[in-house]
């Protein structure tokens, strides 16, 4: 088993983040009477994140524990499927393969550079805290808007509520080191195993082979 730390990522990875960030955020936003945007392959269609926390908020609040547990399970699978294809999308692009794919030396640097596409969407900053090749991934965002807004309306929670950085948190590990796509989601299963909506001071996300594979 290889253990590769943070401290060696940063001296060896041969990824710009920076660079990966002012490079699809330099990308237009124009879109087609239907709201949908194209860009890095992928067609996005841009909503105002409140409305997703308030419709979420709603619904688990209206059911009890073990159907809210459905409920996130269900959006958690929703958020895998959506980022499993919708990154695949952006790393079969010709701006990926032109402005980004250089940089990628080895699949470990495939993965900061996933997170570092992610990062662009301005829900919170993703750092990669531990990464194992192949066996887990380790990753922290200590300014997620979702979980605030949660802790701030409703108090401490008893689950971690930050489905879509969980879920694409298992994504990149599916893309990576699972079966070639479109087989491989799923072969990753991240916990989140801190949140500010429980009062911690970052979330904390952990994704690690699933255990029936």
């Amino acid at each position: 088993m290889i253990t590769v730390n943070l401290l060696y990522q940063r001296n060896q990875m041969a990824i710009d983040s920076k660079k990966i960030i002012e490079i699809a955020s330099s990308l237009p936003i124009a879109s087609n009477e239907k709201g949908i945007m194209a860009a890095f392959g992928v067609y996005v269609a841009m909503n105002y994140n409140e409305f997703f926390f308030q419709l979420v908020s709603k619904i688990i609040r209206m059911v009890d524990d073990k159907e809210a547990r459905a409920v996130e399970q269900n959006l958690y699978d929703a958020v895998l499927e959506c980022a499993y294809h919708t990154f695949h999308g952006a790393r079969s692009s010709m701006h990926w393969r032109d402005l980004i794919l250089p940089m990628i030396k080895t699949p470990e640097d495939e993965v900061h550079a996933l997170v570092a596409f992610t990062n662009v969407f301005g829900i919170g900053y993703i750092e990669v805290e531990e990464l194992i090749p192949g066996e887990k991934l380790v990753t922290t965002v200590k300014n997620a808007y979702d979980p605030g807004r949660y802790l701030e309306e409703y108090g401490p929670q008893p689950r971690g509520r930050c489905y879509m950085f969980n879920a694409c948190n298992a994504s990149y590990m599916d893309l990576v080191y699972a079966p070639k796509y479109p087989n491989g989601m799923g072969t990753f299963i991240s916990r989140e195993v801190m949140c500010r909506s429980m009062d911690h001071p970052a979330c904390k996300f952990v994704a690690e082979l699933h255990q029936s594979r």
